[in-house]
């Protein structure tokens, strides 16, 4: 049995397995989600063709940097979860109940004890979905979502904003003529359901789209 020391390391061994697990799994779905975004590009008119000139060298250089950036940070993970369960083999299954590689006549193959379910590692799914990216600029929702910038190209969530419209000012003057006075022809301006959205990039803050109520 493991002494106490030891079951606080294996404890934390656990846990860094899980938080391990739980980045490889957003790795591989972030790659998923470049991949398929890829392909949606090169086999639709997502662009035109004078668009696609100008911007398929920069972005394909870019989703390709991003996509070896995933290759080499989920090859770490990969290491770190070799280190991390090496580390617990040596714990569970110390050198002295290991057998003699020197008595086995020179066979050399032995297999390892298994594991009990007490120390078994179960990884939850993750309690989120994937997130859906929204290309398309006149279907973006009022809250913020993942989309590509048009001006950097980036895949970036959106950051949104409320300004006065055209709908504020036409309740304001409707208002006024069914005779809202005493400052009630300005409730309006204080009701976000009436403002316009205006979705901006949080990376080059560029204007990305306006949702208007009118």
């Amino acid at each position: 049995m493991p002494s106490a020391q030891e079951q606080m390391e294996l404890d934390e061994i656990e846990e860094g397995l899980r938080k391990l697990a739980l980045q490889q799994q957003q790795l591989l779905s972030r790659k998923e989600l470049l991949t398929m975004l890829q392909d949606f590009k090169h086999s639709t008119g997502f662009l035109s063709s004078t668009d696609k000139k100008a911007l398929t060298k920069i972005t394909d250089s870019t989703e390709k940097t991003e996509l070896e950036s995933i290759d080499e940070q989920l090859r770490d993970i990969a290491e770190q979860e070799g280190e991390l369960l090496n580390r617990k083999e040596e714990i569970l299954c110390p050198d002295q109940f290991r057998p003699d590689l020197s008595k086995l006549n020179g066979l050399g193959v032995f297999v390892l004890p298994r594991i009990s379910d007490e120390f078994a590692i179960t990884v939850p799914p993750p309690s989120f979905p994937a997130p859906q990216l929204t290309l398309d600029y006149n279907k973006l929702p009022d809250s913020p979502t993942p989309t590509q910038c048009p001006s950097c190209q980036q895949f970036v969530t959106t950051e949104t904003c409320r300004k006065m419209g055209n709908t504020v000012w036409l309740l304001c003057i409707m208002a006024v003529m069914f005779g809202c006075f005493c400052g009630c022809c300005l409730i309006p301006f204080c009701v976000n359901a009436y403002k316009d959205v205006v979705h901006k990039c949080p990376k080059c803050l560029a204007k990305i789209h306006t949702i208007k109520r009118l």
